[in-house]
């Protein structure tokens, strides 16, 4: 996976009863939903059912596309789609179309993780990150664009480009991983050993924590 740069995401929205019509998912799997890109197609699609050992179990929970095409301003460009079901349909829960995206990851605390990463050679972050609430219907954005403040790294180190988010397993907990770069360092060619930042969701935001250094490697 290519690594991936925190960027500003908009105030944390909950998604509840969504006001949009309910949508079919018959061709999910070869016809881009709800899309904003032109000359679309799709990568992946796929569901994710309940796994709450409730009697709603094994129902059907999100649905998702990653798509790939083009638009007038970002010419080639990646998006992504989700679909929530409220127990009779699918409706869209949430889009966006500023990067591309790879398979979601919905782990056992019920968040939901879509990575992804922007044109360039800085593959900035475009991943959205989402919490499903005890009422099993009412989804939250969770907001990463500050989750590096306060993030104490080794003097002198930065990070330039991408992290890589891991939301997969909640029990040994969420961290980014990334590289390091120094002053004198080309963008392409990191000298200053590496980083594993601690991460921790509170309430609607993704917050850095304590960060574990890497030196680089002695010639």
């Amino acid at each position: 996976m290519l690594p991936t740069l925190a960027r500003l995401l908009p105030l944390a929205a909950l998604f509840a009863t969504p006001a949009f019509a309910q949508v079919s998912l018959k061709s999910i799997g070869d016809t881009c939903l709800e899309t904003a890109l032109d000359e679309c197609k799709v990568l992946t699609a796929g569901y994710f059912n309940r796994a709450d050992y409730s009697d709603a179990e094994g129902q059907p929970l999100i649905a998702w596309q990653t798509q790939a095409g083009s638009t007038p301003d970002d010419g080639v460009i990646g998006g992504f789609v989700l679909f929530r079901h409220d127990g009779e349909g699918w409706t869209l829960l949430d889009s966006g179309f500023e990067g591309f995206y790879q398979v979601p990851v919905f782990n056992e605390d019920n968040v939901l993780h879509v990575p992804g990463y922007s044109q360039g050679t800085g593959v900035f972050n475009t991943d959205r990150l989402y919490r499903l609430e005890e009422d099993g219907t009412t989804w939250t954005s969770i907001n990463m664009g500050t989750w590096l403040d306060g993030v104490e790294l080794p003097e002198g180190k930065e990070i330039w480009k991408g992290v890589q988010f891991d939301f997969s397993n909640p029990w040994s907990g969420y961290v980014a991983r990334t590289s390091l770069w120094q002053g004198d360092d080309g963008n392409c060619c990191p000298s200053g050993g590496s980083a594993v930042i601690s991460l921790e969701i509170q309430g609607d935001k993704l917050v850095g924590k304590e960060a574990e250094y890497t030196p680089p490697a002695e010639e």
